[in-house]
């Protein structure tokens, strides 16, 4: 059996998000910012000689993708776009602005529970739950569906790869990066992942194990 490095990287600064608006299906370009910030984990990485890239099939993922390989110094690995690693549809809050959700929220479920989903210990699987409760009816995606869609799509990646040892990056979106580090019992921030962060996460015989938050881009 061989053994899966992954590199699990929030997307770079986009336009949304420099406006602090809710971003979720919502497919918005990087940032200058966000290209120059993927272009210095690119440099931060270069020496990984990666097996693939896998994005989601939204651009500012695949951007982020792209500047972070043009600063490797090995030739380009083989990049492939997956819905699955998509982020979380807020659905009719989408490119909310992130100042009155609150008020709303408060309004519609009490301060008390915004306050505990706020500081628990599975703070983005709450709040996944909190827009569920929020939808008016409508059906959104579960926290436990959201954390086991990308369980699933890196499974499937690791299945493809489980001969010898390889190094994979996957560029996705911080509430479904989140939402999986804590199924893995791990943390996150208040905030959820930062923009161009990096969490690498071992995978052998199965299992997924976390090595470190915030790459530092010497592989141990």
């Amino acid at each position: 059996m061989g053994i899966v490095h992954f590199y699990l990287v929030r997307h770079g600064q986009t336009k949304v998000n420099r406006l602090a608006r809710l971003q979720g299906a919502t497919d918005s370009a990087l940032t200058v910012r966000g290209i120059m910030d993927a272009r210095k984990l690119g440099r931060r990485m270069a020496d990984i000689n990666f097996s693939a890239v896998f994005a989601s099939n939204l651009k500012r993922t695949q951007e982020t993708a792209d500047n972070i390989i043009q600063m490797n110094n090995f030739p380009d690995p083989p990049r492939l776009f997956l819905s699955d690693l998509k982020e979380f549809d807020f659905g009719q809050y989408e490119e909310a602005r992130k100042r009155t959700l609150i008020p709303n929220a408060m309004r519609a479920l009490g301060p008390f529970q915004i306050i505990r989903t706020a500081f628990g210990k599975k703070h983005a699987n709450g709040l996944v739950d909190l827009f569920n409760r929020m939808a008016n009816n409508i059906p959104l995606e579960s926290s436990e569906d959201l954390s086991e869609r990308m369980k699933h799509t890196l499974e499937s990646i690791g299945r493809v790869y489980d001969k010898g040892e390889h190094d994979i990056l996957i560029i996705t979106h911080g509430l479904i990066l989140s939402s999986f580090i804590e199924s893995l019992d791990g943390t996150v921030p208040l905030t959820l992942v930062k923009n161009t962060n990096v969490v690498r996460i071992d995978y052998f015989d199965g299992k997924f194990v976390i090595r470190s938050k915030n790459f530092s881009g010497k592989k141990k």
